[in-house]
């Protein structure tokens, strides 16, 4: 039978995920079973060699201070934007798309195990030059507003979540592309089109069967959501894959005629965009929802699925627990103070983790046209390091500039000029931290290989980790 939504705490009601791997990210829909084998060739690299190190932060040298207790916690979250990815000849979005609808069916319910390789990141497969480009497009393309220049941060969950795990002293191997545009720093999985092999569980099969997209959006094979809130004193753009959403707690947000559920989609004009449909309808994030399974021989401790439901702010979790592919036993929780309860209590962790991204900020700025990339192996220190091999971009030239277009402003002749990091008179809205945007190197100029060899043990967030504290 169905458990109530918040009838139990959070310790020890759930079991787990049997979702294949934990980090899976792709799943199949619709009457047919897709896999890897209907996707582009998959490329392995994340094999690839790394590249000279530019900086190394390590636990011990991640200064708090100047990240304060109220500043280390999310606020003002909100939906910025979402779509659907769709299985086609040419690339294409649905925009805003429509995640899957909860509608489980009697139990108990057996459906097929799961089989075969899955992909690990169905964006980077489907759009492995620009990753992110669906997300930017769908950002301008729902707000007609849209203001990129008061954004600091834009990024996937699932690297914001490897950098939690460091400041956790979690083991974990990863690395990710890093790159400014304008001043906003984009942190970018580099795993392209990367698979999960020989998966095996009742994950994915249990979606299809406990979730069901609406008619419109049935060709959906993931739908992707972006989140905006402040953390840190910085403006974050978080994405993430979402597995559904209660269709009871959702509301119509649009303003269009009643034939059509969807919001008025901006049409892009640049060059370099991605095919779109309009359909679908925007969810609020109170009805999202993240979906485990898991053998009911396996307890499952919610601490090891909090701070992943933190970085995502989803406020509902669902746990299905089978025997033998069986499922009995489905239960439906509210997570949102769980979710306010762990954040009180890793505050001195998630300073350090505000104090990284304010790191990071600084580092990527003064390396300059330097392509790079995050990497950490195991238990290992924070690798800021450049990118071996061909470059990669964020983003197309054209969708750079639209990102950068709000940073223009007119300069004494009348003439546009761009916004640099270091002009006096730019306006700070961070929230009572220093402008570590405007913040330079005295190396910046030097033509010294050795000028990222700086020593941050003393320096922290108020002093925009200028590299010479420690030597005063």
């Amino acid at each position: 039978m169905y458990r109530g939504r918040g009838s139990r705490g959070s310790q020890g009601f759930l079991r787990g995920r049997g979702r294949g791997p934990r980090s899976s990210n792709w799943r199949g829909r619709g009457s047919t079973r897709n896999t890897v084998t209907e996707q582009p060739p998959k490329t392995i690299d994340h094999d690839a060699p790394l590249g000279r190190l530019v900086t190394e932060i390590t636990f011990d040298t991640i200064s708090v201070h100047g990240v304060e207790k109220e500043d280390a916690k999310i606020t003002g979250c909100k939906y910025a934007a979402s779509y659907s990815l769709v299985d086609s000849s040419t690339p294409k979005i649905i925009i805003p798309g429509e995640p899957a609808v909860w509608k489980p069916p009697q139990l108990p319910s057996q459906p097929p195990s799961d089989h075969g390789d899955y992909l690990r990141d169905y964006n980077g497969a489907r759009f492995p030059e620009n990753p992110i480009l669906p997300t930017v497009q769908s950002l301008f393309a729902l707000n007609e507003e849209f203001d990129s220049s008061s954004i600091d941060i834009v990024g996937c969950a699932s690297s914001l979540g490897d950098i939690l795990r460091f400041v956790r002293s979690i083991e974990s191997t990863f690395r990710f592309d890093v790159e400014m545009v304008g001043n906003t720093l984009f942190l970018i999985r580099n795993q392209r089109d990367q698979v999960i092999p020989d998966v095996r569980g009742y994950g994915h099969s249990f979606l299809d069967n406990f979730t069901s997209y609406q008619p419109e959006v049935r060709e959906t094979k993931s739908h992707q959501r972006v989140v905006s809130y402040s953390f840190g004193g910085l403006k974050c753009l978080v994405r993430f894959e979402c597995d559904g959403y209660f269709g009871d707690k959702t509301t119509d947000v649009t303003s269009t005629a009643n034939e059509h559920k969807t919001p008025n989609i901006k049409q892009t004009t640049q060059s370099h965009s991605i095919a779109t449909k309009t359909s679908g309808i925007i969810v609020p994030q109170q009805s999202v929802l993240e979906i485990k399974t898991r053998s009911q021989v396996r307890p499952i401790d919610m601490n090891d699925h909090l701070p992943r439901l933190w970085v995502r702010q989803i406020p509902n979790f669902i746990a299905a627990y089978h025997n033998r592919g069986n499922f009995e036993d489905v239960q439906e929780k509210a997570v949102q103070q769980d979710l306010i309860n762990w954040e009180a209590e890793h505050q001195y962790e998630l300073r350090k983790f505000a104090s990284i991204l304010h790191q990071l900020i600084v580092e990527v700025k003064r390396a300059g046209h330097l392509k790079l990339e995050l990497c950490r192996t195991g238990l290992g220190s924070l690798e800021l390091r450049e990118q071996a091999g061909k470059p990669r971009e964020v983003l197309p030239g054209d969708w750079k500039d639209l990102w950068a277009k709000h940073l223009q402003k007119p300069g004494k002749d009348g003439e546009g000029r761009l916004i640099t990091d270091f002009d006096s008179d730019s306006d700070s809205s961070d929230g009572g931290y220093p402008n570590l945007k405007g913040r330079s190197s005295e190396s910046e100029n030097s033509d010294d290989d050795d000028r990222y060899s700086v020593d941050y043990t003393a320096c922290d967030a108020l002093c925009g980790y200028c590299g010479n504290c420690a030597q005063r």
